[in-house]
């Protein structure tokens, strides 16, 4: 694509940054919506992280999807019925191109093209610098980049014995290459789960540093997926479903606990769980050691640990997360909250402004692709309303003022959105809601001034339906 061959000039269009799920979504709901626009990613494809080809993907090749086949496509595609139930990064990256095939979304796709920077001189008027030296008007900005371009260091990382080798998460890319090495894992959460796991296969030892206690969740229960499972409890059940939850799992799996890991602060179903057939087997086996948390790092640079044990790592991974914000878009274009956070409505409009939107800035438990594609949707409906000077814009200010609280949930009926394509009926369980709400996320250093900067957890049942109650504003 070209503008040389576009009669629609960059100045009346949305310049959609990114081209993986939020960004192919953001695509297909402005095209249905005949808003015009440009699509760009600096990938020679689409598809984000999950095209193989990108170097800077936090992905890799052995990696399993935490949410299965069900809750990881759009609806109006379903995804083949010869891909297993969780896919790999390749098969996820080849179904997003024919998504993209599907809707024609090609055709107004830059491949090999960064957003050196993005800045705003009025409202509906963004100057926006290519890589390729081009510098182009565009009407509006939805920045589709994702939640990685930021990983988050803890502040003790600098100061490690620079005899050891210190990556974060988003570096690791498979376990070769590491026999008779000793490898330290810090995180709490899925990823570091799924890299100890990797290590393990070549790795001479792997310790997993684990501050917060998680269960962990096999990827099947009863023949199905984990999450199908989930998603046909009865919720009318209350606590009793809360209990008969924990015992399955328990069951199935075992206590974390039992073998060295911290005591779950939550229950199952209000539990950030980590999707896992291995874990849980690769520590009973002494694969994988639990240890206790990191605290900092000695003036010689070694690790210190909180029961005071001595251990030298040849290879720390940090899957410490990411911290919110693109590199493209000016610091103060979005303002942060008291504790550091953007302050984004519904973890993508900016307060104040039609014509920014930032998709996909929260963590979820499961499959994110559900929040994507509403907040996506939204942000068509907004940009064609701009467009129009339609009364539903009044609407969505108005609610945009409030607190993301004030906005009711919808949970009946599907979500469908413009295409019809998520369900209504979504699987695993929210987050818990005290943690999402009110406390930093278990991997951050609680030293780390910069804690409130990382990319947030939030109750994805509970985002999802005031996104659709708002949705439901323009259409």
């Amino acid at each position: 694509m070209s503008e040389l061959h576009d009669p629609v000039p960059t100045r009346e269009k949305v310049l959609v940054i990114g081209a993986g799920p939020a960004g192919l979504a953001a695509a297909a709901a402005l095209k249905a919506l005949e808003v015009p626009f440009d699509l760009v990613d600096r990938s020679a494809h689409v598809g984000g992280i999950w095209n193989e080809e990108r170097e800077d993907s936090p992905t890799w090749r052995s990696m399993e999807m935490v949410s299965s086949r069900r809750f990881t496509q759009y609806e109006d595609m379903i995804q083949p019925v010869s891909f297993p139930d969780y896919l790999r990064p390749e098969q996820m990256g080849k179904y997003l191109r024919a998504y993209a095939a599907r809707y024609d979304l090609t055709e107004h796709f830059r491949p090999g093209v960064e957003v050196r920077s993005a800045r705003p001189f009025s409202e509906g008027v963004w100057q926006v610098e290519f890589s390729t030296g081009e510098i182009h008007i565009y009407a509006a900005v939805i920045s589709a980049h994702g939640i990685s371009e930021r990983p988050h260091l803890p502040a003790w990382a600098a100061e490690v014995d620079p005899a050891v080798r210190v990556i974060h998460s988003k570096q690791w890319n498979g376990a070769d290459g590491l026999e008779g090495r000793r490898v330290l894992v810090v995180g709490s959460g899925q990823s570091a789960a799924d890299i100890a796991v990797d290590a393990a296969r070549r790795a001479l030892e792997v310790r997993w540093s684990v501050r917060t206690g998680h269960w962990i969740v096999p990827r099947h229960i009863a023949g199905m997926p984990g999450d199908v499972a989930a998603s046909r409890e009865p919720a009318a059940l209350g606590k009793l479903n809360d209990a008969i939850a924990q015992t399955v799992i328990g069951r199935m799996a075992g206590d974390p606990s039992d073998v060295g890991l911290p005591k779950p602060s939550a229950s199952v179903l209000e539990d950030a769980v980590i999707i896992s057939d291995d874990v849980l087997d690769r520590i009973r086996e002494g694969r994988i050691t639990p240890i206790a948390p990191v605290t900092g790092v000695r003036a010689d640079g070694t690790v210190v640990y909180a029961d005071e044990s001595d251990y030298r790592p040849d290879l720390i991974v940090l899957a410490t997360g990411y911290e919110t914000g693109a590199d493209h878009l000016p610091e103060d274009v979005i303002p942060r909250t008291a504790r550091g956070e953007l302050d984004l409505f519904l973890g993508a409009f900016p307060r104040g402004r039609d014509d920014l939107v930032v998709l996909g800035q929260n963590r979820v438990s499961g499959g994110v692709l559900p929040i994507l594609v509403e907040q996506a949707d939204i942000a068509a409906y907004l940009m064609k309303a701009v467009r129009d000077g339609s009364p539903a814009l009044t609407q969505f200010h108005r609610a945009r003022a409030g607190s993301d609280s004030a906005v009711p949930v919808t949970t009946a009926g599907k979500g469908g959105g413009l295409l019809g394509r998520i369900t209504g009926k979504l699987g695993t369980a929210p987050v818990n809601r005290r943690a999402a709400e009110s406390t930093p996320p278990a991997t951050r250093n609680p030293a780390d001034s910069s804690e409130g900067r990382v990319v947030p957890f939030v109750d994805r049942d509970r985002l999802l339906g005031r996104l659709r109650t708002v949705r439901s504003l323009f259409a």
